[in-house]
């Protein structure tokens, strides 16, 4: 799991994005990874005075065994201890989104972008 302040998030997406298009090769490669970019620059990823959560994952093995819930009420302590105001994250699915829903997080942005569904999820804390 991977916590990012708002304050650093676009910063940190902008050296992601540099980095990746220079490992790529041919300007047909580089047109596509901008463009799936730009999906994420149309809304916020995270609000201001939110915590960002990037990558929580765990094994196929690991699944039903409450990991992911104690990460996740991990990433709301640290959230409350730094004073941020909630959390935020992306869903990759809807299966994905109804475990955040298990866990009092709101669907706050819900659509189609470039082809791709995005699910923005967010809970206050």
């Amino acid at each position: 799991m991977i916590l990012i302040p708002y304050d650093k998030l676009d910063r940190l997406s902008m050296k992601t994005d540099f980095k990746q298009l220079k490992k790529m090769y041919g300007i047909s490669e580089k047109i596509y990874y901008m463009i799936t970019r730009v999906k994420y620059m149309l809304f916020r990823e995270c609000r201001r005075g939110n915590l960002y959560i990037a990558n929580i994952a765990t094994d196929e093995t690991a699944r039903g065994l409450g990991v992911g819930k104690k990460l996740m009420k991990y990433a709301e302590q640290v959230a409350k201890k730094e004073e941020y105001d909630g959390i935020s994250l992306l869903a990759k699915n809807e299966n994905v989104s109804k475990f955040y829903e298990k866990l009092d997080y709101k669907k706050v942005f819900d659509k189609v972008l470039l082809g791709e569904r995005i699910i923005k999820m967010a809970k206050y804390v």
